[in-house]
Order: C-alpha cells, then structure tokens, then sequence
C-alpha cells in the first residue's frame, strides 16, 4: 500500500478509533499528532458515475438489466429494452400496449 494511501485511512480513522490512529501515524514516522493533519477531500473526477442500471419490466415484473449512460434518452432506453432476451421471451409475440420510461433507471412494458 503507497504511503499516501496508508495515511489518508490513518487520518479517516482518527475520528473514530483516536488511539490506534495515533499509534498507526507513529508508526508512519510522523512526530507530530494525527489530530493537526488535514482531513482527506473528495476528487471530483472519481464521484461521476460512468453506468447505471437500467431495469427492464414487463407487468411489473422484472425481465432484464442492461448498464446504461445517465445521460441515454428515453428512446434508447426503450429501444434496448425490447431487444432484450428476457422481455421477448416474457412478451412472447404479444403486442405492445404503453411503455413507460423512467430514465435511465426504469422501462416499464406494459403488454396488450
């Protein structure tokens, strides 16, 4: 484990087990206090999700998954969902009464 990395958890858990933090951050080599160092920020890059889960339903049963974009429309959203294998299978050649999309984390099909 990188040094950097060790300390940053060294200093996420001061808070909660000050003691054991103090020993871990001695054992580092520091002379000073954990107390004093500065607590670890969030990089934005790493907190955008890349995917999210899409579920497909038919009769609001769940028939299939696919990881989207959080940015895909609600046509591409339907048109992946009745290509799915789980909602054919479920659709069985029925025709298609109302779809319902909730972007990007819903489809709803709703069969005749």
């Amino acid at each position: 484990m990188p040094r950097e990395a060790a300390e940053g958890i060294v200093t996420m858990v001061a808070p909660v087990a000050p003691h054991i933090a103090e020993e871990l951050w001695a054992k580092l080599g520091h002379t000073d206090s954990v107390v004093y160092q500065q607590f670890p920020a969030a990089q934005d890059e790493f907190l955008v999700e890349d995917t999210v889960t899409c579920i497909f339903q038919v009769q609001g049963k769940v028939r299939g998954k696919a990881d989207v974009s959080p940015s895909a429309t609600d046509a591409e959203l339907e048109a992946l969902a009745l290509a799915d294998a789980g909602v054919q299978r479920t659709l069985d050649g029925r025709d298609v009464r109302k779809i319902i999309v909730r972007a990007p984390k819903l489809v709803n099909i709703v069969p005749a």
